[in-house]
């Protein structure tokens, strides 16, 4: 079973556009989440994160990374969908 990415953001943020073309690129399907509204998505992310960081997050698996840390989020992927 392939493991989900959500990506959970703020739809007026810089960093939403950059992420889902970062994303895309790299060939992955994934689910785009508004915290802003929709109140499930955000108290999903705060659950996943522990509160330790805002939007954007991205969910891959189990692994949290926030915001467009390209070598984070390059290392993760590796890890958890390859």
């Amino acid at each position: 079973m392939e493991k989900e990415v959500n990506v959970y953001v703020l739809p007026k943020s810089p960093d939403t556009n950059r992420i889902k073309r970062y994303l895309a690129g790299k060939g992955l399907d994934f689910k785009v989440h508004d915290i802003h509204s929709d109140v499930k998505a955000h108290k999903q992310m705060l659950e996943a994160t522990r509160g330790a960081c805002g939007a954007p997050v991205i969910e891959i698996g189990n692994r949290i990374v926030c915001g467009l840390d390209k070598q984070r989020l390059d290392e993760t992927i590796k890890m958890e969908l390859h």
